[in-house]
């Protein structure tokens, strides 16, 4: 009888050491998979970073290569490129486009921090024309500037701090559109709505490129007009119209506004210095988005001086 008894304790001894060595293995297994599967991910981010700089590199040749004296949809930058295949399993596809062509945001304060009248009314318009309230132009203005005193219409961080989760203003400049969804009951659709019209980009960047504006951004600018009787030239053309007005080079010519709106030509050009280049790269199964903002100085040369990855 203590002979069955030593067996059984023996073979229940047995079981459990096997259970744990089977335990073991497996936790073994898991963990160098794991870790495999995490060096192949960042092995994939590495790469598609590499691969996104050589991507701006050849969107800043392109960029340099334009000596016209205005810059147009018809340029060669403004292309799309690829897909092309870099490697065995390994795709690049770019797009350029132009950021001047739309109103930037962070010229609504001068230099000295107070609100532009000019580019406030510009905006108002802007508003107007994609169905949405002027009253968001004060609260913006509130996100940018750096002092407590709301605007007509605005909040600063009392408004802020009642909201879930509770946060302060902003008080700098935009690096992104995106972070218009900070303002209290600002929706995604109204984002999207004024999306296509609007950027953030350094607040120099005071010039709106005629030559790619849409027809809003276009009859905004008529708010700063006397007799406003331009308001809904543009924007009554469809993108097509658009397009086929734009064929044969820049429409509308920016010494046309000018000599009829002298206080526009001020504030409009031909040429654009910011660019948005968007990345898409595919390694295997992953896919990536890399976006780059193109900078091109006076002397031609073009650099990236702000990127994201997987977000605009």
């Amino acid at each position: 009888m203590t002979i069955h008894r030593q067996r059984g304790v023996i073979l229940i001894s047995s079981l459990i050491l096997v259970a744990l060595a089977a335990i073991v293995a497996t936790s073994l297994f898991f963990d160098t998979a794991l870790a495999a599967r995490r060096a192949a991910a960042s092995f994939s981010m590495e790469q598609a970073v590499q691969l996104g700089a050589g991507g701006e590199a050849l969107a800043a040749f392109a960029i340099a290569e334009d000596k016209n004296s205005d810059d147009t949809d018809r340029d060669a930058w403004a292309q799309h490129y690829g897909p092309v295949e870099v490697e065995n399993g390994v795709t690049l596809e770019a797009q350029i486009s132009d950021e001047q062509g739309k109103f930037n945001l962070n010229t609504l304060l001068r230099k000295d921090g107070t609100p532009d009248p000019d580019a406030v009314k510009v905006l108002r318009r802007l508003m107007e024309l994609s169905d949405l309230e002027p009253k968001w132009v004060s609260l913006i203005i509130d996100w940018l500037d750096a002092n407590g005193q709301p605007e007509s219409d605005g909040g600063e961080d009392s408004l802020y701090l009642s909201q879930t989760p509770a946060h302060r203003a902003g008080n700098l400049f935009l690096t992104s559109v995106s972070e218009l969804q900070q303002l209290p009951g600002f929706t995604r659709e109204m984002y999207l709505k004024l999306l296509p019209h609007v950027t953030a980009l350094p607040p120099d960047a005071q010039k709106i490129n005629v030559c790619m504006a849409d027809g809003v951004v276009l009859d905004a600018l008529f708010a700063l007009s006397a007799t406003n009787a331009n308001y809904v030239q543009y924007s009554r053309l469809t993108p097509e119209d658009l397009a086929r007005s734009r064929a044969n080079g820049c429409f509308p010519r920016k010494n046309v506004i000018g000599a009829s709106e002298p206080v526009i030509s001020g504030r409009i050009d031909e040429r654009t210095s910011y660019f948005r280049l968007q990345t898409w790269l595919s390694i295997g199964t992953a896919q990536f988005a890399l976006y780059s903002l193109m900078y091109r100085d006076g002397s031609g040369k073009v650099r990236p001086i702000l990127r994201t990855m997987g977000t605009e």
